[in-house]
C-alpha cells in the first residue's frame, strides 16, 4: 500500500486532533490535574452525622459550584468529608459548612456559608487553604428524615381508623351541596387576604408595637397562671354543681320576671331612693372623718352626763359644778335676725327659718369661736361654715313631681297634725341623748 503526501499529511493532522482531544478530556471533563492536585486544594469538614453525603456530591459557595467531595472518612467525633475546592475560588476561613439535599430523593451537597457579621470591606479576612480543616462547631447536618418518618407513621397508627372514616363520612354529609358556600368562603378569604397585603407596613408595624403589651403579659404571667388555676377550680365547682344550675336556669325566667315586676312596681320610688342615697353617699363619704370623730366622742359626752344625771337622779337634781362667763365676750349676733325680728318666748308655733344662718364676725374675732365659721374643712388646709366655703360642691336630692322637698308648719306636729305635748318633747330629747349609751 502506497501512501501518499495528502494522505500521510491527512493521518499526521488527525492524529494531533486525537492527542488535543485526549489532553482537553483529561483536563477538562476527567479533572486530571485536579485528581494529581494540580489549581486545587482541599479542606476537611468535620461532621457528627454525614448520612446521605456521597463522594462527588457538590461544594458550593453563595450559590456557586466551587469544588467537590472527593471521600469520606472516620473521624474522633463523627464523620469527616474531603472537600477539594478548586484554587481560583477564595473563601472566607471562617465559612460554617452546611448540607443540604439538592433533590426530593436526599441527594446532599455541601453549602459554604459566609458568617452573618461580615468583616468590613477594609479588613482582608483569611481564606481557606489546604489543609484547614472546618471543625465540628461550624458544621451543620441535615436533618435525618427517617426519625420523622418514623414519627408521623406511630401518628397514624394511633389514629382509631373506624373513627376517621366516621368523622370523614359526617364531614362528607355536612359539606354535600355547599360548593356554592364554600366558593364564596375561599373568595372572601382571598379578599381578606389581599387587603392584608395592602395594609402589610400597617400589620408589621401593629406588631412592633405590640412587643410592650406582650412584654407586660409575660410580666404578669404568675397572676395569669393563677386565675387561670383559679378558674379551672371554679369551672370544675360549676360541673360539680351541674344539677342544680340546670335548675337554676329551669326555674330563673319566672324569678326575673316576677324580679321585673317587683321592679317596676317600685317605679319611681326605687330610682328616686337610690339617687338620694347617691347623693348622701357622697357627703358621707367626704365627712367621713368627722363622723368618725363624732361616733367617738358622743359614748364618752353621753357618759359624762349619765355621771352627773344618774347618781342623783333619785333626788332629782344634778350634780353640776358650773362656772359663769356672761358676755365675756359678748354673743354673736352678726348673721342672724335683728332684735326686732326674734321671735317672743310664748309663741309656741315653729316658723320657717334660714338653715344657714350663722354668725359671720371676721376669723380673728373672739366671739362664737366654735360655731360654724371656723368648721375645718374636710380635706384639710382651711374652714367654713358650708361645704361651698371649701371648695366641695354635692348633688341636690331628687323628690316626686309635684313635690318641692319643703313643708311648713308646726314643727311639733306629726303626720296626722296632733300637736305634740311639751312632756314628751322632753322626753324625747332625754331619750335621743342618754338613751343609746345608759345601761341599767
Amino acid at each position: 500500500m502506497v501512501l501518499t503526501p495528502l494522505i500521510k499529511r491527512q493521518l499526521r493532522i488527525f492524529a494531533l486532533l486525537t492527542v488535543l482531544a485526549l489532553f482537553l478530556a483529561m483536563v477538562v471533563y476527567a479533572r486530571v490535574p485536579a485528581m494529581l492536585g494540580v489549581g486545587v486544594y482541599e479542606v476537611r469538614a468535620e461532621y457528627r452525622d454525614a448520612s446521605g453525603l456521597y463522594p462527588r456530591a457538590q461544594v458550593t459557595y453563595q450559590g456557586v459550584e466551587v469544588g467537590k467531595v472527593t471521600e469520606l472518612e472516620l473521624g474522633r467525633d463523627g464523620a469527616v468529608a474531603v472537600l477539594r475546592i478548586d484554587a481560583e475560588h477564595e473563601i472566607p476561613s471562617d465559612v460554617v459548612a452546611e448540607l443540604h439535599s439538592t433533590s426530593a430523593i436526599g441527594e446532599q451537597y455541601v453549602d459554604l456559608v459566609p458568617p452573618a457579621d461580615e468583616a468590613s470591606p477594609a479588613d482582608e479576612p483569611a481564606t481557606l487553604a489546604d489543609g484547614d480543616v472546618i471543625g465540628v462547631e461550624r458544621t451543620v447536618e441535615m436533618p435525618q428524615i427517617a426519625p420523622v418518618l418514623e414519627s408521623v407513621n406511630g401518628l397514624l397508627d394511633s389514629v382509631p381508623a373506624a373513627r376517621t372514616r366516621r368523622v370523614l363520612d359526617q364531614v362528607d354529609d355536612g359539606l354535600a351541596g355547599s360548593g356554592p358556600d364554600l366558593r364564596g368562603l375561599i373568595d372572601d378569604a382571598d379578599a381578606l387576604l389581599t387587603e392584608a397585603q395592602d395594609r402589610l407596613a400597617v400589620t408589621r408595624s401593629l406588631i412592633r408595637t405590640a412587643q410592650p403589651v406582650l412584654a407586660t403579659q409575660q410580666s404578669l404571667r404568675n397572676t395569669t397562671l393563677s386565675y387561670a388555676r383559679s378558674l379551672a377550680v371554679f369551672t370544675d365547682e360549676l360541673a360539680g354543681r351541674d344539677a342544680d344550675l340546670r335548675a337554676f336556669l329551669k326555674q330563673g325566667p319566672g324569678g326575673l320576671d316576677a324580679a321585673t315586676e317587683l321592679v317596676s312596681d317600685l317605679q319611681p320610688t326605687l330610682p328616686l331612693l337610690v339617687t338620694n342615697l347617691t347623693t348622701n353617699g357622697e357627703v358621707l363619704n367626704t365627712y367621713l372623718p368627722q363622723i368618725q370623730e363624732g361616733l367617738v366622742y358622743y359614748p364618752v359626752t353621753v357618759a359624762r352626763l349619765q355621771s352627773a344625771i344618774n347618781p342623783r337622779e333619785q333626788f332629782g337634781d344634778v350634780n353640776l359644778d358650773l362656772r359663769a362667763n356672761v358676755n365675756n365676750p359678748p354673743a354673736c349676733s352678726q348673721g342672724y335676725l335683728s332684735a326686732s325680728q326674734r321671735r317672743d318666748p310664748s309663741v309656741d308655733r315653729v316658723r320657717q327659718v334660714d338653715r344657714l344662718a350663722h354668725c359671720t364676725v371676721p376669723d380673728a374675732d373672739p366671739k362664737s369661736v366654735r360655731g360654724a365659721r371656723l368648721l375645718p374643712c374636710p380635706q384639710g388646709g382651711g374652714r367654713g361654715p358650708l361645704p361651698s366655703s371649701c371648695g366641695l360642691t354635692f348633688g341636690k336630692g331628687v323628690w316626686p313631681e309635684g313635690t318641692s322637698g319643703s313643708r311648713g308648719g308646726d314643727l311639733r306636729r306629726g303626720l296626722q297634725g296632733v300637736a305634740t305635748s311639751q312632756e314628751s318633747l322632753v322626753q324625747g330629747w332625754r331619750s335621743l341623748v342618754l338613751g343609746p349609751a345608759s345601761v341599767r
